[in-house]
């Protein structure tokens, strides 16, 4: 992949459909960010870090002129939530944000400083702070000062926006995670890239260390590159294993793909907070002509079965024939996996989303949805935190509310639920 470069005296680089997408995408999930934890109307004050690990010269050139990076989008987004989310209040909210701007070329600082003093952000160590280095070096500093800031909680957003695939040590995210509670990380990753040159050679071994792959790994994503689950599998392989050596319990294994290009891109979000996930899957169907997944969006959305035959290999891409599918595919699923988790006791639907959010493209209000249809066709009970039983016409589900199966099956021969 083509590396941006910026220079203080000359235009920005032309923006790039995949970047323009990653912008985007970035953008509207500060957006819904910012107005999900700020829903309550009584605090007033809240705190978020947001880092830049790859920040780049701030601006880009594209048909409408001058157009915001990374690093301005994170600002304008800010300003914008104090302003959005004061309006009514009679208590004002003090939107206190501190931004980490970091790169490897002074060049690119240079380019970045100039965009910054031009649209009067004043850059100190209070507020922005910019850094010239490699992020590795950058971390440790960070890390102590979002943890000064917030010593419970260190609630902030990395974006790791590297060339190629290897830039980012995985364990450099797993020491994110691990130090900031309520930390997310933004992580793309060039999945055609690393498919068309892995070989399992030193050298190319070598370059991949970043990722920590075995060298059988590396020999089996050779094997089934040229295929047509090739990315498929790639997908597969690396899910996992980055996130065991990354610590990330949720995370959105979706690829960008903006419909005048080619190339994919791997958008990954990672985090151990199933609702931060649930934020971002929103914003691949709000926008799907950008993202899409080579595989169903039921509950086995990542499942093996239909690599080893390349017709059942279907395109997920968000939108409404996908939805659903879908839906249909969780109606025949859903009971028995309920039955399954709530054979012992009934189950909340709290608990329901923290176990399947994984496991679906769907979103927590999806998943929702289907339970309440299943609730009404008496697949089973929803129950009131105090056991009372909910009413067949009950229209949203609270997180406290528990799925119960009774002894008997409420419709003998008819549930979905196996015996």
């Amino acid at each position: 992949m083509a590396e941006f470069t910026w220079h203080p005296n000359e235009p920005p680089p032309r923006l790039e459909e995949h970047t323009k997408a990653k912008l985007n995408v970035l953008r509207r999930y500060l957006t819904a960010y910012f107005d999900r934890l700020n829903r309550s109307p009584f605090p007033d004050q809240f705190k978020l870090d947001l880092v830049d690990g790859f920040c780049g010269g701030g601006t880009f050139t594209d048909e409408d002129g001058i157009v915001s990076g990374s690093p301005l989008i994170m600002l304008e987004e800010a300003r914008a939530a104090r302003e959005r989310l004061n309006e009514g209040r009679t208590k004002p909210l003090h939107v206190d944000c501190k931004f980490y701007f970091v790169d490897k070329e002074q060049a690119h600082i240079d380019h970045l400083t100039k965009a910054l003093s031009e649209r009067h952000y004043d850059i100190n160590d209070e507020s922005i702070v910019v850094r010239r280095g490699a992020f590795k070096e950058a971390l440790p500093s960070i890390l102590g000062a979002i943890g000064s800031r917030r010593p419970r909680s260190g609630r902030s957003i990395f974006l790791l926006d590297q060339t190629g695939f290897a830039q980012v040590e995985l364990n450099l995210v797993e020491t994110i995670l691990n130090t900031l509670p309520w930390a997310e990380v933004i992580l793309t990753f060039a999945a055609d890239a690393l498919i068309n040159h892995l070989a399992a050679t030193p050298a190319i071994i070598k370059a991949a260390a970043p990722l920590e792959l075995s060298t059988e790994q590396i020999k089996n994503l050779v094997r089934d590159r040229d295929s047509r689950v090739g990315r498929a599998f790639a997908q597969r392989t690396l899910r996992p294993h980055i996130l065991s050596r990354t610590g990330a319990t949720y995370d959105t294994p979706f690829f960008i793909r903006p419909e005048k290009s080619r190339r994919s891109l791997w958008f990954l979000h990672l985090s151990k907070h199933a609702t931060a996930r649930d934020v971002m899957v929103q914003q691949h169907w709000a926008i799907h002509n950008t993202f899409e997944h080579d595989g169903s969006g039921g509950l086995d959305m990542m499942g093996w079965d239909a690599l080893k035959e390349s017709s059942n290999l279907t395109l997920f891409s968000f939108d409404k024939h996908d939805a659903q599918s879908m839906y249909s595919e969780l109606s025949d699923s859903l009971p028995r996996e309920l039955s399954a988790l709530a054979a012992d006791a009934p189950i909340t639907i709290e608990t329901v989303h923290h176990v399947l959010a994984n496991r679906t493209a769907a979103r927590f209000s999806d998943l929702d949805d289907v339970i309440l249809r299943l609730m009404r066709e008496r697949e089973f009970l929803i129950l009131r935190p105090d056991g009372r039983r909910r009413f067949r016409s009950l229209k949203r589900l609270r997180l406290d509310d528990r799925i119960a199966f009774p002894e008997t099956r409420l419709l003998p021969g008819i549930s979905r639920v196996r015996a």
